[in-house]
């Protein structure tokens, strides 16, 4: 014979969830109060939904406690506090276990497809989590792409298998928000107050040609002979350079004016300024590791200017393990890197990967 099945709580049980302050209800705390001896339950807590369904599903609450890693004496005062809160029965006791009552045949009726949903839900975004937690998207320049950070990619996957990396080539100083990126390699300060990250490096800047073209117009020895020469870009395009505003780059400004004077060529996006070099058409400002790298040959050696290397990133990015990874090993090969970005050594050697 079924009879009347109720939770026995025990005293001074703390499994219960309730609202911050489970005082007298008020206009910010809508819904039923039910009396207990713990407290004002203001609102019934989602688990306990989750919860029922258990043991309505399995007819048992030492089957349903089994399953979800808890004690049968902690399932049985959790139900109590849903009993409350709806404010009558859910369950009968028989003989093998538990039975819903008319109460709880309602309950599960109408709230299992909101249930159900809830799970969908949950399951769709635990994937999604997942996903993005094993991407990490970088951004940096396609010089700094290209003879950089593509040679390192191998190394860096080498780390860990579960690496899904994402690149965006540009000069174009991306938003780390925006663009939902976790890194950016930037050239020049960053200026961007949502940001945090260090200046790791510096990168050196010359003038560079073809081969080919400083055979058929000798290279300049001085800044003054730049006037005679065909120039390819403007110093426009780097107004991130050390103290330029300072009027401390001679070297920039004697290449605009050179530009000026016999009207530069302007080719966008600074990338195409190396196949411009390569191509015999003038004389470019470049980042001296990457032109070289290209096979150019740098004019007036004695002549530079830099740009300061910061590797950027948002906050929250240091919540993910596999970002946290990823930023230590950016960090530790820009520092390994920073004599070749000066241009004070033809190349880099890679550390050979455990």
């Amino acid at each position: 014979m079924a009879e009347l099945w109720t939770a026995k709580p025990s005293a001074g049980s703390a499994d219960a969830v309730f609202p911050a302050n489970p005082s007298v209800p008020s206009a910010e705390q809508p819904g039923p109060a039910v009396s207990s001896r713990t407290g004002r339950m203001t609102e019934a807590n989602w688990d306990l939904f989750r919860l029922f369904f258990a043991v309505a599903g399995t007819g048992s609450v030492n089957r349903a406690a089994r399953e979800l890693g808890m004690s049968q004496p902690t399932l049985s005062r959790r139900l109590k506090e849903l009993e409350r809160y709806v404010g009558a029965p859910l369950f009968f006791r028989i003989s093998s276990g538990v039975k819903l009552t008319q109460e709880g045949e309602a309950l599960r009726g109408s709230a299992e497809g909101m249930v159900r949903s809830f799970e969908t839900f949950h399951r769709e975004l635990s994937r999604r989590v997942g996903d993005r937690s094993s991407e990490v998207k970088i951004s940096a320049t396609e010089g700094f792409t290209k003879h950089w950070l593509l040679p390192r990619v191998r190394k860096l996957r080498a780390l860990n298998s579960e690496l899904r990396l994402e690149i965006n080539s540009t000069v174009r100083q991306q938003n780390l928000a925006s663009s939902d990126l976790d890194f950016v390699i930037r050239l020049g300060h960053p200026g961007d107050d949502e940001l945090i990250g260090k200046r790791i490096a510096t990168v050196a800047f010359g003038l560079f040609a073809s081969a080919a073209y400083l055979a058929e117009h000798p290279a300049p020895r001085s800044l003054a002979e730049l006037a005679g020469h065909d120039i390819i870009g403007n110093s426009a395009d780097f107004a991130g350079l050390h103290g330029e505003r300072a009027g401390q780059m001679e070297l920039l400004t004697r290449f605009k004016a050179a530009g000026d004077a016999r009207g530069a060529l302007r080719v966008m996006p600074i990338a195409n300024h190396f196949a411009a070099a390569a191509a015999g058409l003038g004389l470019a400002f470049l980042a001296v590791p990457f032109a070289l790298a290209e096979g150019l040959v740098r004019a007036l050696p004695q002549q530079s200017a830099s740009m300061e290397v910061w590797l950027l990133r948002r906050r929250e990015s240091d919540l993910r393990p596999l970002t946290r990874q990823v930023r230590r090993f950016l960090e530790s090969e820009l520092t390994d890197s920073r004599a070749w970005l000066a241009g004070q050594q033809l190349a880099k050697p890679l550390r050979r990967i455990a």
